[in-house]
């Protein structure tokens, strides 16, 4: 396997890299991360609008710092996720400084009936308030797994956790969730 030392590396879907100029792959990563990206990002803040505006962030720090990535290429996809991870770390490091606002943030969409839109409006609020009762680090956990398909062992190198320890900490949560959402 090739290391990505270059701006010209990047993974091809059979995990082998080629020669790619910049631009596409950071085109290709986009395409292929972009929304689990900002599903991670929505569980971990609750704001769609915000989540895809940092999921792009996400993209533009990566493009920024393309020339000093040292990883193989096949760790590309957590090193995308350390990144929505230190986002989102910042985002909640600013807000704590900002007067909050709760705002409902319903869109409804022409081809949704208002029933649907209010059941998953509910549903989302049940499973947001099931999340608070989780440890942040949990909560980590459940969103990079669940949210945006990690395996254990790239969020453990996310999280600089063992993959036990996530497998544990999934565990627990999973647990928490169910007393929380099925009583």
């Amino acid at each position: 396997m090739l290391d990505v030392r270059t701006r010209e590396v990047i993974l091809n879907k059979d995990s082998t890299a080629v020669a790619k100029p910049t631009k596409v792959i950071i085109g290709t990563l986009y395409e292929e991360y972009y929304e689990r990206i900002v599903r991670y990002i929505f569980v971990r803040i609750n704001d769609q609008n915000e989540a895809e505006n940092l999921g792009g962030d996400v993209f533009l720090k990566a493009l920024q710092s393309l020339n000093s990535y040292r990883g193989r290429s096949e760790q590309m996809r957590a090193w995308l996720f350390k990144i929505a991870h230190n986002l989102v770390v910042d985002y909640f490091r600013k807000m704590s400084k900002r007067k909050a606002v709760s705002l409902s943030d319903v869109e409804v969409r022409d081809s949704v009936s208002i029933e649907e839109a209010v059941a998953a409006k509910l549903e989302i609020e049940r499973l947001s308030e099931a999340l608070k009762q989780l440890t942040p680090a949990q909560r980590e956990v459940i969103g990079l797994r669940f949210f945006a398909g990690l395996s254990s062992a790239e969020v453990g190198k996310t999280l600089g956790k063992s993959s036990g320890a996530v497998r544990e900490m999934q565990r627990a949560a999973v647990e928490t969730l169910r007393k929380q959402i099925y009583v």
